[in-house]
């Protein structure tokens, strides 16, 4: 009997939730637009950089926007409004999040949720392409692996379909068996953002949680999530990867593979004992510091080992590849100004000008977004926002990085 009631309410729930979602997917969008520039002005990176020409950008862009948000507007579109002018602002670390998706993956993961979502009008009048699949499809496939259209994998089972439209591009689904999309949808809508950058807005589920991402950089036929066929992930470690790693490669080479230096307290007491049993083990003529796939943290985890290296005179050759970011940026850039250092690998990811201490999200009015704003002031590094550390050496994605390392420090000895 429990679990039939239990069931109910969450039957009733989910359709309750359908119903608000046909009549309540907008917001007051002049309102937002209003309360997320006053939260921007406060920010460190918009008082460093909004003077003379960017504080005119800045201007601009406001009162563009200020003329095309309404008081009922889509919420997605008032998303994507919302985000271009924090775009003005050189600022990775600062974002907005979608608070209130009305329908969650996890509120359709049930077969009679899953039908009942794929049946709804929010699902049917989601955004479809106008051009056939086939079409799409042949289209595509003569498109150069370097290109940006093309075909790609998403690994919920899903084939999507980058196709250029005006100055921008759509994400079209192409295949899929991950039953929250179906083949015509518009997944991804992406703006061009510098070179081989762009900026990415899409969304769990048609109607779900809104996602923008700004900066990524599309490379070896990868954009974020979405990769092609023919792409080697040979630039990432392995997915269990842990955190701290070191090993004795050769009897001139040791390796120490650094994945954060997180404030998590799980991760800090793993990043304790990994220097207690370290500390004086670095004792080769050279060490390979690999940062792939740091997201960062606090200097006074990176530190430490910078002083070892520093005292112990050792060649350094760091690798780093896109995902590398934050304190992980920070800390390329300081053993790249030891004399006896090189950087391999692939440019970081551009995010470590500014920070945020405390990690605060303050709502806006309608509580549809909330903006993460940045506190700390690393300003000094403001020429490698968004276009990331740049690589002495770039290694080749189709050949392993440690391998192609050795060689490296073989050719250099």
């Amino acid at each position: 009997m429990k679990t039939l009631i239990t069931l109910s309410i969450a039957v009733f729930f989910l359709f309750s939730a359908f119903a608000k979602a046909q009549s309540t997917q907008t917001c007051n969008c002049v309102e937002e637009l209003s309360f997320i520039n006053e939260q921007i002005k406060e920010m460190t990176s918009f008082k460093k950089q909004m003077k003379g020409d960017k504080l005119s950008e800045y201007t601009t862009t406001l009162k563009k926007l200020e003329r095309e948000v309404t008081e009922q507007m889509n919420v997605t579109d008032c998303f994507s409004k919302l985000n271009t002018l924090l775009s003005v602002v050189k600022d990775k670390h600062a974002h907005i999040r979608h608070m209130k998706p009305v329908i969650t993956s996890e509120m359709v993961d049930e077969n009679v949720a899953l039908n009942r979502f794929r049946e709804s009008e929010l699902f049917k009048n989601h955004p479809k392409t106008s051009t056939s699949i086939e079409e799409l499809i042949a289209t595509l496939s003569e498109k150069s692996f370097e290109s940006l259209e093309g075909i790609y994998e998403r690994k919920d089972s899903m084939t999507v379909g980058l196709i250029k439209k005006g100055d921008a591009y759509e994400g079209v689904v192409l295949t899929s068996s991950n039953k929250g999309w179906i083949p015509g949808q518009i997944a991804y809508r992406i703006t061009p953002n510098g070179e081989n950058m762009y900026d990415v807005l899409t969304s769990d589920i048609p109607g779900g949680k809104l996602r923008y991402v700004r900066g990524l950089l599309h490379s070896n036929g990868r954009l974020w999530h979405l990769k092609k066929e023919a792409t080697n992930m040979i630039s990432e470690v392995k997915q269990d990867q842990a955190d701290w790693e070191f090993k004795q490669l050769t009897p001139d080479t040791q390796y120490v593979y650094m994945g954060a230096f997180s404030n998590n307290e799980e991760k800090v007491s793993a990043y304790k004992k990994f220097y207690e049993e370290t500390k004086d083990k670095f004792t080769a003529k050279n060490i390979i510091v690999d940062l792939r796939d740091n997201s960062g943290g606090n200097s006074k985890y990176s530190d430490p080992f910078y002083k070892i290296f520093k005292k112990n005179k050792m060649n350094v050759y760091v690798i780093t590849n896109f995902w590398c970011g934050s304190n992980g940026e920070q800390f390329t850039l300081k053993l790249k100004g030891l004399k006896n250092a090189k950087h391999l690998g692939q440019r970081t990811y551009g995010a470590l000008a500014y920070g945020s201490n405390y990690g605060n999200l303050i709502e806006t009015p309608s509580g549809q977004f909330a903006i993460y704003p940045t506190d700390m002031n690393f300003h000094k590094f403001i020429n490698y926002e968004y276009v990331g550390v740049q690589p002495e050496i770039k290694l080749s994605f189709d050949k392993n990085w440690i391998t192609q390392t050795l060689e490296i420090i073989a050719n250099d000895n």
